[in-house]
């Protein structure tokens, strides 16, 4: 026991006296650098995040413009809107949809691109087309709801897509005087 406290004391008399300072210093570089390395990370990890949502929304986009040129064929009578326009539209509807909840759930609700009542409105209305085809009856409301929920989606892309118009500032010539007419 006591020649185990002797070397601990010899220990701690060699520890003492070793500076201290180059000691703390590389601590205290360590920790720099751990910090610089984590913020580092996080800031991919960020840029990442933002990335994979913008990517989502766009891939959003893209489904509904397919819907909005889909739809533009509405009126043509050489197209099958009950077998080949509408289940179209349904398909590219149902992407939109899930990469909305995607975006919803993995980026909150302030990231979606559809609302709660456009959503609730075009299943109402291929709900409306569904029931019109089964009875037998006119789809010229289903058509009217649709066009309007597919107005609306229009809207939305007019507005990411538009080029954004720079004011001009007015020129002002300084020292130009008028030429003198005869």
């Amino acid at each position: 026991m006591d020649s185990l406290k002797r070397i601990l004391s010899e220990w701690w008399a060699k520890l003492r006296r070793l500076p201290l300072t180059p000691i703390l210093a590389g601590a205290l570089a360590a920790l720099i650098v751990a910090l610089c390395i984590t913020i580092h990370m996080r800031s991919n990890i960020q840029s990442r995040y933002s990335q994979a949502q913008a990517q989502i929304q766009e891939q959003t986009f893209q489904h509904m413009i397919s819907m909005t040129s889909l739809f533009s064929r509405i009126d043509d009578p050489t197209v099958d809107v009950q077998h080949k326009l509408i289940p179209g539209l349904r398909a590219e509807y149902s992407a939109v949809e899930a990469l909305n909840t995607a975006l919803t759930e993995g980026f909150g609700s302030r990231s979606a691109v559809l609302s709660a009542e456009l959503t609730s409105a075009f299943s109402a209305a291929f709900e409306e087309y569904s029931s019109a085809y089964r009875e037998g009856r006119a789809t010229g409301l289903a058509q009217d709801d649709m066009a309007a929920c597919i107005n609306e989606i229009q809207l939305m892309i007019d507005e990411r897509y538009a080029p954004e118009e720079e004011e001009e500032e007015p020129v002002l010539v300084i020292g130009a005087t008028a030429a003198p007419t005869n």
